[in-house]
């Protein structure tokens, strides 16, 4: 049996790697619970997209259906070692179908977005919720955003506004206040929400030294006559500099840095080789001192400025939700977990119109905090009764708790998921039980033996030995040790599938020689459409997934495969614009917006709707205004659509349902339509074998080849513009910072060199969990193509060289079109 069916309602947490079947061990656990005759509609089933909730509910029926077969033995076999319920007959299966079928309204399978809109319309009034609300999507909460943003700059006076954004840049104006505002807003507001509000004023600057004795510290460096220039020079600038107060002329000096190591490990200060003359330790101590408070006090007063904004943004941004009557996900979600957090758990069953007695939650390790401050009194509730359960060995529990996810694929940081809240949960619910599951039933030996090599030698590369661990204000320590705990901690993974055969193959692509960054990645795009299309070729019947890092790469692969021939498909979709024909009448309305732009007018001209006489921006502007943009889109597309390719006539149609869609809620300006079109992103329906997409897409997918030719890119991106300082995950943050480089936090208290170092932890441990979820989408064959090393040492940070050092290869990797690595069968195909 199963270890996840021996105790079958006990309360379980299941870490599941990749292709382990998370799916189905969620399954057999609802078909264990209804199978003991628990009503659906105390049944409550979480995950992540409407995609995967079908596909639990599909599974659910057609179990029971296939079971429910009185000729279909092997089925019902089946699902008795399933569910672990030996006795189980046809009959009971039949009549658990037919029950759930006369009450699927009442079976709650639903994704995270979905039961927050149910629980919110339960609690209006404790939620302050406008009447007859909705949620807003993406474009529109942009719109609301900027909206908001302009609000708080007509609020400030010129004085006001200059102070405050003199703050915000640490002493620099930038010359955008929109987006200066905007990017405040995006890196601070989310975090800002769940937090306490002197959050913001935890950072304090050091208090400055006196005058007298920063005077007097001047002098003493000028005192030395050292036989070195460079030291000489660097004394008589620290003089300087000291005498004139300019201390952020210096914050960034290697010299600065040399004093904070010294001090940190007890050594001598030097400056490069050289020594620095006798007696001036005091002086340079103060100095550093200076200079820190200088810094740190920047630092506070961009702190300050922030949170006055995001206080200032946070009101008008409600405000125009309320009048709107609009709110967005993260809205709700916040608004919730704010009320759970000392809500009464009768009164929570109450209002939901009915108790839940058994929540499972999939995909578990992409829930934010609060999103988990929502769920835990579910969850507390239903692990309570239980545990009481087990203990009095009752054959039939009242409640169950059960969820399962996997902390290797936690890939959704950027959207508020910590794949640290599986810890939460072992210390916050009584009497869980844990359990592994790493074998495979997607992959075949020969791809899971790579799998196990790659990241249980994460290791071997040398930036996992960078940094000084002693050092908390060294990023490459905290990298080091998130590669390699994501190394230590990495199980074995077997697979099930032992007569499946496996290929995998690393290869360089053609060199460039003297190439820039874009010609070396269209070079490898090149090369890997060429492999995409031989592949393609001998894979008849099989699914192949191109998985990149980044949509702009998924969009010029599309293009290099149909040049070739290939028959593609795009998961997630790309804005119309990809279509010149959408294009030309996105031309068209911001030409009846600005007349007088030429611009718009020279591109009219350039297409096929200037063979209409009648076009002109009088013309369209009156179209407008009497039918509506849908309208007036439909007929500028019908003037196109004879002369158009294929491809380019579904985009206008596509063209033509966002705008029935915008009217629905329209803004009051022609270019907030365009621009909509412009960002947001709709899929060509079209099904292909070949389907390229991103990774964060491919969760949750399998084909059976995978290609992946982006790997050459960082490792890790911005650690970002907003650091928080938390305990504990389900608790708000103690305090938040904005985001200072790296050469900069010997300044700050070992307390803040932690959270900015758990910062840049995080950070590469996401990008390790990226790279193994690209790998393991792939069932038999696995094609790497990356760029040539330009140092046969192949050091740097990037998933390429992570690769080849994990691998042990010892091919020149800077050799073009050459194989790094292969293992496996060739002939898979």
């Amino acid at each position: 049996m199963n270890q996840t069916t021996e105790n079958a309602l006990a309360p379980t947490l299941v870490r599941a790697s990749a292709g382990t079947g998370k799916t189905y061990q969620l399954t057999a656990r609802l078909l264990r619970i209804l199978l003991q005759d628990s009503p659906p509609e105390t049944i409550l089933a979480t995950t992540f997209t409407r995609k995967a909730a079908g596909e639990i509910l599909t599974r659910l029926l057609e179990v029971l259906a296939e079971a429910g077969d009185d000729t279909n033995a092997d089925a019902l076999e089946a699902l008795r070692a399933q569910v672990g319920l030996e006795g189980l007959q046809h009959r009971r299966c039949r009549q658990l179908l037919h029950k759930l079928v006369r009450n699927l309204h009442r079976l709650k399978i639903c994704t995270l977005d979905s039961l927050f809109t149910q629980l919110a319309r339960s609690f209006p009034f404790e939620l302050s919720l406008p009447p007859a609300w909705r949620l807003t999507d993406e474009i529109e909460e942009t719109w609301i955003k900027e909206r908001a943003i302009n609000q708080v700059v007509s609020i400030l006076n010129p004085g006001e506004m200059t102070t405050m954004l003199t703050m915000l840049g640490k002493g620099e104006i930038k010359r955008s206040i929109q987006r200066e505002l905007i990017q405040v807003v995006d890196a601070a507001y989310s975090i800002h929400r769940r937090s306490s509000d002197d959050a913001w004023s935890k950072m304090v600057a050091p208090k400055q030294p006196d005058a007298k004795e920063l005077t007097r510290v001047a002098g003493e460096l000028r005192l030395p006559k050292p036989k070195q220039k460079t030291v000489a020079a660097k004394l008589q600038a620290f003089a300087d500099a000291t005498q004139a107060r300019d201390f952020g002329s210096i914050i960034g000096d290697t010299l600065i840095k040399n004093i904070a190591k010294a001090r940190r490990t007890g050594s001598e200060v030097k400056f490069g080789r050289s020594k620095l003359p006798d007696g001036i330790d005091d002086a340079l101590d103060i100095v550093y001192a200076a200079v820190r408070t200088e810094l740190v006090g920047l630092l506070q007063a961009q702190n300050e400025a922030t949170s006055q904004i995001l206080h200032a943004y946070d009101y008008h941004v409600n405000q125009l939700k309320q009048s709107a009557r609009v709110l967005s996900f993260e809205d709700v979600a916040v608004r919730l977990g704010k009320l759970f957090s000392s809500i009464d758990q009768q009164a929570l069953m109450n209002r939901m119109d009915g108790a839940i007695d058994h929540l499972l939650l999939d995909e578990f390790q992409d829930t934010s905090p609060s999103q988990w401050q929502v769920l835990r009194p579910l969850a507390q509730r239903t692990c309570a009764a239980s545990a009481l359960n087990n203990e009095l060995n009752l054959e039939k529990a009242p409640r169950s708790f059960f969820c399962v996810g996997d902390t290797k694929q936690a890939i959704y940081g950027w959207r508020g998921g910590v794949a640290e809240i599986f810890d939460a949960v072992t210390q916050q619910i009584d009497g869980i039980e844990t359990a592994n599951q790493d074998e495979s039933f997607r992959s075949s030996p020969d791809l899971i033996e790579f799998v196990n090599l790659i990241f249980k030698r994460l290791d071997r590369h040398p930036m996992a030995s960078q940094g000084d661990p002693k050092d908390p204000s060294d990023k490459s320590a905290h990298e080091a040790m998130a590669v390699r705990r994501f190394a230590k901690n990495f199980p074995e993974h077997k697979a099930n599938k032992k007569s499946l055969k496996g290929y995998v193959r690393i290869q360089t692509c053609r060199k460039i020689e003297e190439g820039d960054k874009n010609a070396n990645d269209d070079a490898c795009f090149e090369d890997a459409a060429n492999l995409i299309a031989e592949i393609a070729g001998k894979a008849k019947g099989k699914t192949i997934g191109v998985l990149t890092r980044t949509n702009f790469a998924v969009v010029r692969l599309i293009f290099m495969l149909e040049s070739r021939g290939v028959n593609v498909s795009q998961e997630g979709g790309n804005p119309l614009t990809d279509s010149p024909a959408v294009e030309s009448i996105l031309s068209a309305l911001m030409m009846s917006e600005h007349p007088g732009d030429g611009r718009w007018n020279f591109a009219i001209s350039q297409t096929l709707l200037a063979l209409d006489p009648s076009l002109s921006p009088d013309s369209i502007r009156r179209r407008v205004e009497q039918v509506g943009i849908a309208e007036t889109v439909e007929s500028l597309c019908a003037v196109l659509v004879p002369m158009c390719s294929p491809r380019d006539a579904l985009r206008l149609k596509q063209l033509t349902r966002l705008a029935i869609a915008y009217e629905n809620h329209p803004q009051p300006r022609l270019r907030d339509f365009v621009r909509l079109v412009q960002e947001k992103r709709v899929e060509r329906p079209q099904q292909a074998p070949v389907r390229v997409m991103t990774v964060h897409q491919a969760k949750g997918l399998e084909f059976d080849a995978v290609v992946l030719p982006q790997l050459d890119g960082a490792l890790t991106q911005s650690s970002g513009n907003c650091v928080a300082d938390e305990r504990s995950i389900s608790e708000p943050p103690t305090g938040i910072s904005r985001y200072i480089g790296q050469d900069f936090w010997h300044f700050l208290t070992p307390r803040w060199q932690h959270a900015f170092g758990s910062q840049g932890d995080s950070a590469m441990t996401e990008a390790l969990c990226l790279l193994y979820v690209a790998i393991t989408r792939a069932k038999q064959g696995l094609y790497i193509m990356i760029q040539p090393s330009r140092k046969t040492e192949f050091e740097n940070k990037t998933a390429a060289s992570l690769l080849y050092h994990a691998t042990g290869c010892d091919t020149d990797p800077t050799q073009g079109e050459s194989v790094l690595f292969e293992s496996g069968h060739s002939d898979w195909l």
